[in-house]
């Protein structure tokens, strides 16, 4: 897929602060796409980017149905445009886009407006193939975001999951919309705690595919496995952090351990052991922190490790359960899993552990993963009798199932 940058795009500034205690979501027009041939493709991509902008949790997308045919008939220029007539429906943003088809391309000329004045905030042209029209306007979406949040949208991430019944369970990846939905593994067995290299190269997983929770480094260009951990005890809770630093932790006998491990080099290093439970290590992206679970103190609960000075801190005291911690990709949050009146809730804290907030209400909510922008959470939810896959704002607001395949599915991360 190709993109051209237009000219004549305002000066660049951001129109929500996503990262504040509150914000005001921002209502966007968006009205069907315009072309010389009106057929099903255009209404499909302009039905896409609408879903994909009402997902990000950041706009009220205004119906068409609120449009009349001398707004849907305007022009996409601004010369064309009368912004009055559009403000005075309390649309703030105006996204007009033009479909065309030719030599076997799709092409989608597209452009964002302040209503307000009418200042161009994006002016863009994306080519591609036919088949691949939903990544073009997955694109669009997270350029929009791009123009207004000052940071790309998610619309165009993958994720990596875990699904399949209760003895047997496979790796597979997804397009965040539940396309392109690739199994990765089919060993006939449990295949479980998968996750993806930041470099995107190595997916390490869990499997019993030999008869014992064994630790595997699988090459994704290649399919092969390029490492196994053999040894006796459970290896679980595999994460990533630097270009290809694995994370994990082993249980063997009444005896822990978190190691890392190089994935380039096989440098094994072990960086903490005791008796009793040791897992679910998180890092930090600058490496400096780990956040880990540990019974030290008689129940599971949530620490953070300096990994230079080796110093240990508690971060939660509320209840007796608080496990899965994971880094949010800015640092400043941990998001983990804390039993409260018999559910398994999302929650989330300071680095420091301060501030913690309940996001999810009832069920069994599990295994929180924050995208590569820090702004939403993915995770796993049980309200029933099915696993499913949910997003969320890293404040809780805007949950969404999102439809991969089904049957359960969970332990989802996104693909780097």
């Amino acid at each position: 897929m190709f993109l051209i940058f237009a000219t004549g795009v305002a000066e660049s500034k951001v129109y929500l602060d996503v990262y504040g205690k509150t914000y005001k979501k921002i209502t966007i027009g968006v009205p069907s796409f315009q072309s010389d041939r009106p057929d099903r493709l255009r209404m499909d991509m302009s039905e896409l980017l609408n879903q994909d902008l009402d997902l990000s949790g950041f706009f009220v997308v205004a119906p068409n149905s609120l449009l009349d045919r001398e707004l849907t008939e305007e022009g996409i220029e601004k010369k064309d445009i009368k912004f009055t007539n559009w403000r005075s429906l309390g649309i703030e943003l105006l996204c007009k886009s033009k479909l065309s088809i030719a030599n076997g391309e799709v092409a989608l000329e597209s452009y964002l407006y302040d209503t307000l004045d009418g200042s161009l905030l994006l002016a863009k042209r994306y080519r591609s193939r036919p088949e691949e029209w939903r990544k073009l306007v997955h694109r669009l979406a997270d350029d929009i975001l791009l123009a207004v949040t000052g940071e790309k949208g998610i619309m165009s991430s993958r994720v990596v999951f875990v699904s399949g019944s209760k003895r047997n369970k496979d790796v597979y990846i997804a397009g965040i919309d539940g396309q392109n939905v690739r199994q990765i593994t089919s060993f006939h067995n449990i295949t479980v705690s998968p996750s993806i290299s930041p470099d995107g190269k190595f997916l390490a997983y869990t499997s019993y595919k030999e008869g014992k929770p064994n630790l595997f480094i699988m090459d994704l260009e290649t399919g092969k496995d390029i490492h196994s951990e053999r040894e006796d005890g459970m290896k679980l809770g595999t994460t990533w952090f630097g270009k290809s630093i694995l994370g994990y932790a082993k249980t063997s006998g009444h005896q822990s351990t978190i190691y890392t491990l190089d994935a380039a080099s096989r440098q094994k290093k072990t960086l903490f052991t005791k008796e009793g439970i040791l897992a679910s290590p998180s890092f930090s992206s600058d490496g400096t922190k780990m956040a880990f679970v540990s019974d030290m103190y008689g129940s599971p609960q949530v620490f953070m490790r300096d990994l230079s000075s080796g110093e240990v801190k508690r971060l939660t005291y509320s209840g007796n359960y608080n496990t899965s911690p994971a880094f949010s990709s800015k640092g400043d949050l941990i998001a983990f899993v804390a039993k409260i009146n018999g559910s398994f809730e999302i929650c989330t804290m300071n680095i420091d552990g301060s501030n913690q907030r309940v996001l999810t209400s009832g069920g069994i909510n599990d295994s929180p993963h924050f995208s590569p922008c820090g702004r939403y959470i993915i995770y796993s939810s049980k309200k029933g009798d099915q696993y499913n896959i949910y997003i969320m704002l890293y404040n809780g607001e805007n949950k969404r199932m999102l439809k991969l395949v089904n049957k359960d599915t969970e332990q989802p991360k996104f693909v780097p």
